[in-house]
């Protein structure tokens, strides 16, 4: 397992229900988040600051990764529901209404620099780094750029992304990996 994660997604949510490699091909699938620890890697690597207040024990890393994993999943098909223009599920929209009121509680105003701002408050929760992906989620499933979330094209990947490009005519997670894959594979066929 590579140490660093692939965030080519254009959106910490997409990224993070992306933490599931070949979802779709049983005996390929890779979990890119084995561990609680894994989770915190990813959340440093996507820019989410969390120092976990005291040595974790490993039922209750065990416990909070379970429920990560379960919005993880959650993420996944709502935004891939919604990107094939479907209603999204109904236990998946439950699930992330779940942690989404828990983040929002997690949350509180306070003054600083001349104005209000949101601020995370003190927490020993190991649900604390995940609760800014769900409001990262929310806000995505709530804005216009929800019309263009993408699935990759590659049959291989199936990854999630945003898609930015000028025309949003973008068809994979990553042109560099997915795109040339797919590029070499026309090339082979037609050279057949």
């Amino acid at each position: 397992m590579p140490d660093n994660f692939q965030l080519v997604a254009g959106h910490v949510a997409l990224d993070f229900a992306n933490t599931l490699d070949n979802r779709y091909d049983p005996d390929r699938r890779i979990e890119l988040l084995p561990t609680y620890e894994r989770f915190l890697v990813f959340t440093r690597q996507a820019g989410i600051p969390y120092r976990p207040s005291a040595e974790t024990h490993a039922a209750a890393a065990a416990h909070a990764l379970s429920r990560i994993i379960e919005v993880r999943e959650a993420m996944h098909f709502l935004f891939l529901s919604v990107a094939a223009g479907d209603a999204p599920p109904g236990d998946a929209l439950e699930t992330l209404n779940v942690y989404l009121a828990e983040a929002r509680a997690a949350q509180t105003l306070a003054w600083g620099r001349g104005q209000l701002a949101w601020h995370w408050r003190p927490s020993t929760s190991l649900l604390a780094p995940l609760y800014p992906i769900v409001l990262a989620a929310a806000d995505l499933l709530t804005s216009p750029e929800l019309g263009y979330v993408r699935e990759c094209s590659a049959e291989t990947c199936r990854w999630l992304f945003l898609d930015r490009s000028k025309n949003h005519s973008r068809r994979w997670c990553d042109m560099k990996v997915c795109g040339n894959r797919a590029k070499a594979q026309r090339f082979q066929s037609r050279q057949d």
